[in-house]
């Protein structure tokens, strides 16, 4: 069903306010911003979308389509179930993803060169991570994947030069170290989640959270 033209004039007018936004949080150009925007922007041409100010969305907000916001922290809603391409391509100042369990697809770039991202937890829900989702992020040090995802691109962790921990279900060690192509990295671990040195690093991270609360 196609839009109205109601509807046609109110995405034309939000197409301007989005863009009127990035224009202002950009100081300076970045290399892919025109390109993720105009690529989602004309996709929304002939479908309804959602704007909340921060996220555009598909209709139903199951796609994240491309986030406007340039914020430290970020909850994606939980009615997402796609992270789009290049979604958060390039969020300089993103420290923080929090992932929902609603998250099935990570797609292509989703989240490359985001330099100030330290950790990712990837739900069980995520069936497939694609290529280059989480490459160039400078400071990404750990992923935790709480479920096998049936796709894992091997390049979707390329570039990340401080990557050296990737904590997995138990049991399936060898299946990320095949799909990442990192089964002869001495430099990287992939511990599995009864493995003693996450049992030990539990107990540690334990211990922090009591202190904090004191």
């Amino acid at each position: 069903m196609n839009p109205t033209k109601e509807e046609l004039s109110i995405m034309k007018e939000t197409k301007k306010e989005i863009l009127e936004i990035l224009k202002k949080q950009s100081k300076k150009p970045r290399k892919y911003e025109n390109l993720v925007v105009n690529l989602a922007l004309q996709k929304l041409n002939t479908d309804k979308f959602e704007f909340d100010g921060k996220m555009v969305f598909n209709a139903d907000k199951t796609i994240l389509i491309y986030v406007v916001a340039n914020d430290e922290a970020i909850t994606v809603p939980d009615t997402v179930k796609v992270i789009g391409q290049m979604a958060f391509m390039q969020h300089q100042k993103l420290k923080e993803i929090t992932i929902p369990a609603s998250v099935e697809k990570i797609d292509k770039e989703a989240f490359a060169e985001c330099d100030n991202l330290t950790k990712v937890v990837i739900p069980a829900s995520v069936r497939g991570v694609y290529g280059f989702a989480f490459s160039e992020c400078d400071r990404l040090k750990e992923v935790v994947f709480e479920g096998v995802p049936e796709h894992l691109g091997k390049n979707s962790f390329i570039g990340c030069e401080q990557l050296h921990t990737f904590r997995v279900p138990n049991g399936s060690a060898q299946v990320f170290r095949k799909a990442l192509h990192i089964i002869d990295d001495p430099d990287i671990l992939v511990i599995e989640k009864d493995d003693p040195i996450e049992k030990k690093h539990q107990q540690e991270k334990g211990k922090e959270e009591k202190n904090k609360e004191h």
